[in-house]
């Protein structure tokens, strides 16, 4: 047992003043986040998983212990502003509130926030990732933000098309990339992927945020001064799954030091380098394994975080308990391809033999060890973190591919247009527990032309309410993808 990080001290104080976040107000040795520039926004996830289920917080030296729940850094603080803008209380960033009223390319996004005028800014820009990323949300996820602050557009029901575009251009040179294809993050998902097509835009003001100041302390380990973390300078040089994954970092003495953890989304998301470098990190002070992917490449891996991604099917109230991770080489389908690209963030199954999900699967995955830091050890977690009454529902907006400004706005969906669709295969078929090629097969073998939904629901086994909800499509009459706007391979 690492008697300094985990001792009997600690957990008896943390019985005796008896709180779900026992120990939060313990300080370590990490700074407070307003000397640092680029302070971490914590995850807010307060509950405790297994491979399968929710679980009561282990206890230290039990399976799953060190998760991210029971590590604790600046929680999410907002100001609404009253005028459409919200302030990040930890970062200083403004926010607009509301997602742009329909989607646009990349190149529109740019002069869109150039002429936006909200709450009286004008010096509106595209979010970095680091920044976009600061606002997430993992209590609870589907959408992985807070919608008290940060509202989406559609009724709820449109979770496959929250794409919010970012200003970093996907620079890896890549043979599967495409051209104008940037990243986003998908508010409803949780996904950091990088993309083409058109997507919505949420507005940031103030200062860059999330630029590192990398210290290589000589002594195998490198210190992050901008965010107070320290990092291992070498990776786990192995891979394994998710629980194991846990138990390594908790367990390690790497150079000398007893108190690693295994690093949550955010902090490990923080360490990527999106300036078109690959791997995705910066490797004049990291050292990084390579792999042989699925297509027999040379690659680099995928990294575990402590964040857990819970999702509940609706057919069968079973649960898909995946863990985060950060792709460092390519983000990759089960054929090797490139679908997400270098530095995506995405969610895998923790374990081998699990259910899996619709892209490529890998059950093991590598570790990259963290400390220090404005954290805290909050050993049961805080289940506060959930807000059972949440409100996804908002004014509608154009979702589709079209990319023309709606003429006024309407929560009344009945009487509108049909709108022309992309549709995102990987996130449909999540929501209906299938793999993505199986629901690609049943359109081509019941499609020519626009979709005929009805077939491809009697030939999937579902209903139709399900397949179309799980496109976030809510009127069956809605036209199919136009001639070169079928679904790509990054959606």
């Amino acid at each position: 047992m690492k008697v300094n990080k985990k001792s009997l001290l600690i957990a008896i104080s943390c019985i005796v003043v008896f709180s779900l976040t026992s120990c939060a107000t313990q300080k370590n040795q990490g700074q407070e986040y307003e000397n640092l520039s680029y302070p971490l926004v914590d995850t807010n996830q307060g509950l405790c998983y297994d491979n399968s289920q929710q679980i009561d917080a282990p206890k230290v030296g039990e399976a799953f212990y060190g998760q991210d729940a029971q590590y604790t850094t600046n929680r999410p603080s907002y100001t609404d502003n009253k005028d459409k803008t919200v302030t990040d209380n930890i970062t200083g960033l403004i926010w607009t509130q509301e997602l742009s009223d329909y989607s646009m390319t990349w190149e529109e996004a740019n002069t869109y926030v150039e002429s936006l005028n909200t709450g009286g800014i004008t010096n509106w820009r595209l979010p970095t990732l680091k920044e976009l990323w600061s606002i997430r949300d993992f209590s609870q996820g589907w959408p992985w933000v807070n919608t008290t602050y940060f509202h989406l557009v559609g009724d709820g029901s449109q979770g496959a098309q929250q794409h919010s575009w970012s200003s970093n251009y996907y620079l890896v040179d890549t043979k599967e990339s495409k051209d104008n294809i940037a990243f986003v993050v998908n508010d409803w998902t949780g996904h950091i992927k990088a993309m083409d097509g058109k997507r919505f835009v949420r507005a940031v003001s103030g200062s860059e945020y999330g630029i590192n100041e990398f210290k290589d302390n000589g002594d195998s380990t490198v210190s992050d001064e901008a965010t107070g973390l320290m990092w291992a300078q070498d990776d786990s040089q192995e891979a394994m799954n998710w629980e194991d994954a846990l138990s390594f970092a908790e367990n390690s003495e790497y150079a000398g030091y007893t108190d690693w953890r295994l690093p949550n989304a955010k902090e490990l998301q923080s360490i990527v380098d999106y300036s078109g470098a690959f791997p995705a990190i910066d490797t004049s002070v990291f050292n990084i394994s390579q792999i042989v992917n699925e297509a027999g490449n040379d690659d680099y891996p995928y990294f575990w975080t402590s964040t857990t991604n819970p999702y509940i099917d609706k057919k069968d109230e079973n649960g898909y308990w995946y863990a985060w991770y950060v792709a460092f080489g390519y983000a990759v389908d089960h054929d090797g391809e490139d679908i997400h690209g270098a530095g995506a963030v995405r969610f895998d199954t923790k374990v081998e033999g699990s259910a899996d999900g619709p892209d490529g699967e890998r059950y093991y995955n590598y570790v990259r060890l963290v400390r220090g830091g404005d954290v805290k050890q909050t050993i049961y977690g805080d289940p506060s973190t959930i807000d059972l009454n949440r409100d996804v529902s908002f004014n509608d907006g154009s979702t589709g591919q079209m990319g023309n400004p709606p003429q006024g706005r309407s929560t009344n969906t009945a009487n509108q247009a049909p709108q022309m669709v992309e549709l995102d295969f990987a996130s449909a078929a999540i929501a209906l527990n299938i793999t993505e090629e199986e629901l690609k097969e049943a359109f081509s073998s019941t499609t020519q032309g626009p979709p005929d939904f009805e077939a491809i629901a009697e030939k999937l086994g579902v209903s139709l309410e399900d397949l179309l909800a799980a496109f976030g499509i809510d009127n069956i009459q809605m036209q199919g993808p136009g001639p070169g706007q079928g679904p790509g391979p990054r959606n």
